[in-house]
């Protein structure tokens, strides 16, 4: 019997706000296309994307949250935050929830890059840099998706989506589709 491993496309952005208006199609798109998502499994970026992701249905894959062993003040996970209610496939690492900086990026940022054969970058904040450093540092292909104004503190500058489907043409340019 063979086994169908559907690519992995990671989704990174904020913990604090959904940015929906981005992160629900992004994650409709990703089902579509037949793949898995992958995010950090918490609020925000995460809970909309996996929303959207989730809603389509007979969709191949499945949603993957990679949860941090504590919360960002080195606490016990929140049940009701992590992972959130959309996420069907939670891998909890025992790594720090941030990464001290790019030079040590030990944490579950560098779970989140290396698995990820692709990552979609929405607004966000040193976390998601952070993300976006290493997704560079290892030559992923990445796509930073939202407005201009939210990317201004992103010392990179990848490759930037303005619509959906230039989103779209990012993943068939990965995909070879």
């Amino acid at each position: 019997m063979a086994i169908n491993r559907y690519p992995i496309i990671g989704v990174m952005g904020s913990h604090e706000k959904s940015w929906e208006e981005y992160a629900f199609p992004v994650g409709k798109l990703i089902a579509n296309r037949g793949c898995n998502l992958l995010t950090g499994a918490g609020s925000g970026v995460m809970t909309a994307v996996a929303k959207g992701f989730t809603d389509v249905e007979d969709r191949k894959g499945v949603a993957i949250g990679i949860l941090p062993a504590v919360d960002y003040k080195g606490q016990k996970l929140d049940k009701e935050e992590y992972p959130n209610p959309y996420i069907e496939v939670p891998m909890i690492t025992p790594l720090s929830a941030k990464a001290q900086n790019d030079a040590m990026p030990f944490s579950r940022n560098l779970v989140n890059v290396m698995t990820s054969r692709a990552l979609v970058i929405l607004p966000g904040s040193h976390g998601t840099r952070n993300e976006v450093s290493l997704a560079l540092m290892y030559n992923k292909p990445i796509v930073m998706f939202g407005p201009e104004d939210a990317f201004i503190k992103f010392p990179e500058d990848p490759l930037r989506a303005e619509t959906i489907n230039h989103v779209e043409q990012f993943l068939d340019d990965v995909l070879g589709a």
